[in-house]
């Protein structure tokens, strides 16, 4: 399988394949959307989802990020 890289816009639901394409050969296609505002297919704006209110504040943070997950003496624990 031969990958092919390249950038392009949707032009009525479409996209251009690169000149090296020829025709009649099988393709498997990714498509990745580039981040943009969420909006409705009507146009209109859409709210982002958002957690539900009953789970503000049901998380707590009790360790610290920063510290290592073991004590720096069990690095020597296989010597």
């Amino acid at each position: 399988m031969q990958v092919i890289e390249f950038e392009t816009t949707a032009q009525h639901q479409a996209i251009q394949l690169p000149q090296g394409v020829p025709d009649g050969v099988n393709l498997r296609v990714l498509v990745l959307l580039e981040e943009q505002p969420a909006f409705a297919t009507d146009g209109t704006h859409k709210e982002p989802n958002r957690p539900a209110p009953q789970l503000a504040g049901s998380v707590n943070m009790t360790d610290d990020l920063i510290e290592p997950a073991v004590p720096e003496s069990d690095w020597n624990a296989l010597q």
